[in-house]
C-alpha cells in the first residue's frame, strides 16, 4: 500500500457538498476495482479539495485501470472542477512495479481485520498481488471488494468477543458458511482467469489436544494434512491442503475451545454447495 494524496481541485462553482460528492463516488469507483484500499480522508486545505488515499500499488490510479464507472466519474470530477485530480507519491519507498501474479505456483484468498492489501496472496510468501492488475471483469473485483470488506468486519466481530463472537467465528472457519461459499467462488473465478490454482484460507483457531493433525478435510472428508521439512518461512506454507476442495488451514492454536473446536470440521451429513 502506498499513501497518496490526490488534489481534485478548486472550488469555483456548485456548492461544498455536491463537489464532495462528486469526489467521493470517483473514489469509491477507485475501490471498487481494487486500485484504492484501506480509509481515505477528503479535506479541504487553502481553496483546495484533496484526498488521502492508500494506492494498493505503483500506477494504481492509472486510467487504463479505471472501470466503465470510473472513467465515467472521472469525467464528473474533470467537469466539476475543470480539471484533472492531480496524484502525488506521499511514499519515499513507493516502488515502481506492483507484486506480480506471474511465477506464482498457487494462490490464496485470505484478509483479517487488521489488513487492507489485496486479499488474493502468492502462496510462495512473496506478498499480495493487488486486484487492479488481475484479469478479471470489473464486477468480479467489485465482489472481491465486497467480501474482505465482509471478512473484516466479521473478524472485528469475533475478536470482540461479544454476543455474536461464535456466530462471526463460525462465518470465518466453516466451509459451508455464506462468507466461505462466497470467497470460494471468488476463488474459482480467479483460477478461471489466472489460470494457478487459487485456495480459499479457513480460520483455525481452536484446535484438538490429540488427533489435530489427523482431521479430515472439512470439505471432502479426505486427508489433507501436509508434511513440511523444518521450519515454517512464512504464513503460505500450511499445515493442511486438499486440492479437490482448494482448501487451505493451519492448526489450531488454542485447545480451550470446548465445543467451540468443531466448528469447521468434516461433517459427513452436511451438503455442500459446488
Amino acid at each position: 500500500m502506498i499513501l497518496a494524496n490526490v488534489i481534485l481541485g478548486r472550488r469555483s462553482r456548485g456548492a461544498r457538498e455536491t463537489l464532495e460528492d462528486v469526489a467521493e463516488s470517483y473514489l469509491s469507483a477507485l475501490f471498487q476495482s481494487g486500485q484504492l484500499c484501506g480509509e481515505y480522508f477528503v479535506t479541504w486545505t487553502k481553496g483546495l479539495l484533496n484526498a488521502h488515499v492508500l494506492l494498493a500499488g505503483p500506477h494504481a490510479f492509472d486510467l487504463r485501470y479505471h472501470s466503465v464507472w470510473g472513467k465515467k466519474d472521472l469525467g464528473r470530477v474533470t467537469e466539476a472542477f475543470g480539471r484533472k485530480p492531480v496524484w502525488r507519491m506521499l511514499d519515499d519507498e513507493a516502488g515502481h512495479r506492483a507484486t506480480s501474479r506471474n511465477g506464482s505456483r498457487f494462490n490464496y484468498l485470505f484478509t483479517h481485520a487488521f489488513d487492507w492489501a489485496s486479499p488474493v496472496c502468492r502462496g510462495d510468501g512473496k506478498g499480495a498481488v493487488p486486484v487492479f492488475t488481475l484479469p478479471i471483469t470489473f464486477a468480479q473485483k467489485a465482489d472481491l471488494h465486497s467480501w474482505q470488506r465482509s471478512y473484516f468486519y466479521h473478524d472485528h466481530i469475533w475478536l470482540g468477543s461479544g454476543a455474536l463472537e461464535i456466530a462471526a467465528f463460525r462465518q470465518l472457519a466453516d466451509p459451508a458458511s455464506e462468507l466461505s461459499q462466497d470467497g470460494r467462488d471468488l476463488c474459482r473465478d480467479l483460477e478461471a482467469a489466472t489460470g494457478i490454482p487459487t485456495f480459499y484460507y479457513l480460520m483455525r483457531y481452536w484446535g484438538r489436544r490429540k488427533g489435530e493433525d489427523r482431521r479430515r478435510c472439512p470439505g471432502c472428508g479426505g486427508r489433507w494434512k501436509v508434511t513440511h521439512e523444518g521450519k515454517r518461512r512464512h504464513f503460505g506454507e500450511f499445515d493442511f491442503r486438499c486440492e479437490k476442495c482448494r482448501l487451505v488451514s493451519h492448526a489450531g492454536v488454542s485447545t480451550d475451545g470446548g465445543r467451540h473446536t468443531s466448528i469447521g470440521e468434516f461433517l459427513p451429513i452436511r451438503r455442500q454447495r459446488k
